[in-house]
């Protein structure tokens, strides 16, 4: 079955980037409500609460990816008795892996007192809130994983995106209610697996109306069952390295400089991370077009297309990272006040490190799709081992600023050069890599220029408040999308990026004429 991967894609961007937007948008609120309200304190709890659930999910991202990995052939090829047999193990599997991630989130209950290193609030108890949140967290293990997974691979992301929002928006308006009139730190927590659990049941309501052929039915054969086994290992392997660049930054950050500077950084970190997850849905509802590619197209062909999105990706994120680092500060001292906003140079590094992350999205999403995860893990290893080590040396050095430069040292060696190689290595094996390196160091130099350039002259305006910030974020935004224009219109990557563009657009305007 060939996959309308085009009409899929745009339509899960579209989703996708409203879903995001809200939640952006509604939990900045939340947080700002609990800033001014409740105290940064409270912030630097829950950030680290979700650094150390996210390190135990490791087992659920591994285990989830992989199956939607496996079910690519099958849906190419039509065979839905693959499909159900894949459903009804993923089912199994993912109930093994919630009891798992309870155990272990019990566990790590009698840590807790070793990774704060200031007092609580009084008024919240650090184990309940943190029982609170893991049980939100081994909801999603038991209630209808597989479903989703079907929908992810049938690259119906839009349909996840649209029960995603709503389920959302309901979680952050209690939550504002609870904070604004009720005072109460439980009852925003509790919200949380409450709408899990709702998100939860209508995925699975969503996915039974579009594939009601699909049931949990059937065993999966000896070698498809190996096979995957494999790759889970891999995957796992691979997810410890992603999860660890934040999670590890939490802990070391609360256990050495405490929760107010916890609750600072996350501050920062929240707004590169908006922007992250906003090209992330660009990512994800390219994953199940891209592997189906894999499946059905040559590696050449696949070749191209990497080149070609990534150079527009690149565009995109080079444009998003100078916005970043032209509104940093303003923004931060209008929202946050003048106590909670770090130096300049923080606003520099998180930017520059917004980008780097940015430079392995797509070549990992055809090395996910290829499904080389695997022959990544040692890979993997090495990553979430030199961002523990640097992580460790670098804060007792630098404090803050080393945190962070641990994160992007490890990522940029590990992550995107030896990522790419991998991929060369294991799937483009007739194409030579120096190109690709090549392309992004021309993308970097290019982006710094423009981006210096741009942040020179809008620091020139010397107006302040909420005016001053909305003529700022107009010129950061203009000046380096004429900068880019000028310096890409006649570019051999322009050029080859034109027929997917004008295909959007025509796509754009058929959808529009119809509505």
């Amino acid at each position: 079955m060939r996959l309308e991967r085009s009409a899929n894609t745009k339509r899960n961007i579209i989703i996708g980037e409203l879903d995001k937007i809200t939640g952006i948008l509604l939990p900045f609120i939340v947080r700002t409500l609990i800033i001014h309200i409740m105290g940064e304190k409270y912030l630097g709890l829950t950030g680290l609460f979700y650094s150390i659930l996210q390190m135990l999910n490791l087992a659920e991202l591994g285990f989830g990816t992989a199956i939607v990995y496996s079910m690519y052939k099958p849906i190419a090829d039509g065979d839905t008795k693959a499909i159900n047999s894949l459903l009804r193990y993923y089912a199994k599997v993912y109930r093994r892996v919630g009891a798992v991630i309870l155990v272990a989130g019990l566990a790590v209950m009698f840590f807790l007192p070793y990774l704060i290193k200031d007092e609580v609030p009084k008024d919240v108890n650090a184990y309940i809130l943190y029982f609170i949140y893991l049980f939100g967290t081994v909801t999603n293990c038991f209630l209808y994983p597989n479903r989703r997974a079907l929908l992810s691979a049938f690259q119906r992301d839009d349909m996840i995106g649209r029960t995603h929002m709503i389920t959302q928006t309901i979680m952050y308006v209690l939550q504002a209610v609870s904070i604004v009139l009720a005072k109460d730190f439980y009852l925003y927590a509790i919200t949380v697996p409450i709408t899990s659990i709702l998100f939860s049941l209508l995925s699975k309501y969503r996915a039974d109306k579009i594939f009601p052929q699909y049931k949990e039915e059937g065993e999966l054969d000896p070698e498809r069952d190996s096979e995957i086994k494999k790759q889970v290992t891999g995957l796992m392997i691979r997810r410890v390295a992603m999860l660890s660049r934040n999670a590890f930054d939490s802990m070391f950050i609360t256990a050495f400089l405490g929760l107010g500077m916890n609750a600072i950084y996350g501050n920062y970190y929240y707004i590169m991370d908006a922007v992250v997850m906003i090209l992330a849905v660009m990512r994800s509802s390219m994953a199940g077009g891209v592997g189906n590619s894999i499946a059905m197209e040559s590696e050449k062909k696949n070749l191209k297309d990497m080149n070609t999105i990534n150079f527009l990706f690149m565009l995109i994120s080079g444009w998003c990272a100078i916005i970043m680092l032209c509104l940093y500060q303003p923004f931060m001292l209008l929202w946050a006040g003048k106590k909670l906003v770090l130096p300049l140079e923080f606003a520099v590094v998180f930017a520059v490190y917004f980008y780097i992350l940015k430079m392995s999205d797509i070549r990992s999403l055809y090395s996910e799709s290829a499904g080389i995860w695997w022959e990544m893990r040692y890979i993997s290893v090495l990553e979430a081992l030199a961002n523990l080590v640097l992580n460790w040396c670098l804060i007792k050095w630098l404090g803050l600023m080393g945190v962070i430069l641990a994160s992007m040292i490890s990522y940029f060696i590990f992550n995107f050069i030896c990522g790419a190689v991998m991929l060369y290595r294991c799937y483009f094996t007739e194409e030579k890599i120096a190109l690709y390196f090549i392309k992004h160091g021309v993308y970097f130099v290019i982006t710094a220029v423009i981006g210096t350039a741009t942040f020179f002259i809008v620091s020139l305006i010397e107006i302040d408040g909420i005016p001053g910030l909305i003529v700022k974020a107009i010129m950061s935004t203009v000046i380096p999308a004429a900068l880019y224009a000028a310096v890409y219109i006649r570019t051999k990557d322009m050029k080859q990026a034109e027929p997917l563009i004008k295909k959007v657009i025509k796509r754009k305007k058929k959808v529009n004429e119809q509505d």
